[in-house]
């Protein structure tokens, strides 16, 4: 059964009819939907997801199975970004409001087979081997009527069934036109609305904070290492789905496009393997000022030399130009402990080894070298 359902998934992710058409996103836009799927692995993650894989630019903006291997549903979203007003119901279906005629134009109407909502529709009736709901996510709310006189756009999220019964027939009358001829009838509940607190110039900022708390909870002396988390996580997902080159099969969609709980876990994994090295970086650092051994100007050159180390290791790779490097730092390391002078320390690794690595930035040493001891020196696993 899953071999079917998995080829469903890769049969809905190449037809052109329910591709994204007509305008994409910009940078900015790409930044807010990554920052909001990455905080939505987080969410898994507490939840306690056996598992998951994340589609970029496949299935509509964002597609989420609930199994790398053995998918049972999948969620379609549209993570859009809005820097004024709230989104209307024209925006939303391109459907006339209920009590107003359609103004006058030479332009075709449009049709709302290419709205937001239509298009989450449509992809979800796509589906039958895989039980199907599509999502619109937004940081502006949505200003549709609902039954009882509330309203989307200040309410928790919800399915469009609820909406009021004017607009949940003319709605209905419409998803009725996305149905082949003798299907099921048309059912607003398999599409939702959510309004989420992610400003849209501030993603990562607003992501680092939701990680930070996760942290926290989760393991508290690692809470320090959430931007350095953040950013290697969104180096990691930020390309996926840029590349127009067709895939062939679903390996090949996964691997293009997929990001999965077990990459996932890896990153959490990896930031485990670093317990405390970037906090005892800075007391080396500090001590290295102290003794005279590093400049003022030099810190934050080792710092960020430091970060993109860490960056690496969470996404779960390592630099192959320093890797001779790496291999020369062990062995030094083997016959040498640090003493009272950690500046007589770096000195000597320097004179012993900067010469056969004169490619290396001093910074990238300096980083590479302080990392390696403190983790062998001081944090042994």
């Amino acid at each position: 059964m899953s071999k079917n359902q998995i080829n469903e998934v890769f049969r809905v992710a190449t037809r052109k009819d329910l591709a994204e058409s007509g305008g994409g996103h910009n940078q900015k836009g790409v930044d807010f939907q990554r920052a909001w799927a990455i905080e939505r692995m987080f969410d898994l993650e507490k939840s306690g997801a056996s598992d998951f894989l994340f589609l970029f630019e496949s299935i509509q903006d964002v597609a989420e199975l609930d199994s790398l291997t053995a998918p049972s549903s999948i969620r379609i979203y549209q993570v859009k970004k809005k820097d004024r007003k709230e989104w209307s119901w024209a925006e939303l279906t391109h459907l006339v409001e209920p009590g107003k005629k359609r103004r006058a134009s030479k332009n075709p109407p449009p049709d709302i087979k290419d709205s937001p909502i239509g298009k989450l529709y449509s992809s979800a009736l796509a589906f039958k081997e895989l039980k199907c709901s599509g999502r619109f996510i937004s940081n502006n709310g949505c200003d549709l009527p609902l039954n009882g006189g509330g309203n989307a756009a200040t309410s928790l999220p919800c399915d469009l069934s609820k909406l009021d019964a004017e607009h949940l027939n003319a709605l209905t009358l419409g998803l009725e036109t996305l149905h082949e001829a003798g299907t099921l009838p048309a059912n607003p509940a398999l599409i939702h609305v959510e309004k989420i607190p992610m400003h849209p110039d501030q993603p990562t900022k607003h992501l680092i904070g939701t990680v930070v708390l996760f942290l926290n909870e989760r393991s508290p002396r690692h809470a320090g290492q959430a931007q350095a988390l953040v950013e290697a996580l969104l180096a990691k997902v930020g390309p996926l789905g840029a590349k127009t080159v067709t895939c062939a099969n679903f390996e090949e969609l996964k691997k293009e496009r997929g990001y999965s709980k077990a990459e996932f876990s890896a990153a959490l994994s990896n930031l485990e393997d670093v317990p405390d090295l970037l906090a005892l970086l800075e007391d080396w650092l500090d001590k290295l000022e102290t003794e005279g051994g590093i400049g003022f100007m030099e810190k934050p050159a080792v710092r960020v030399a430091a970060s993109k180390i860490f960056r690496l290791q969470v996404m779960g790779g390592e630099d192959p130009l320093v890797a001779p490097l790496l291999l020369d730092i062990d062995a030094w390391l083997d016959a040498h402990a640090p003493g009272a002078s950690l500046n007589a320390f770096l000195d000597q690794a320097k004179a012993d080894l900067a010469g056969a690595h004169s490619s290396i930035r001093p910074a990238d040493f300096t980083a590479q070298f302080l990392l390696r001891a403190l983790k062998k020196c001081v944090v042994p696993t």
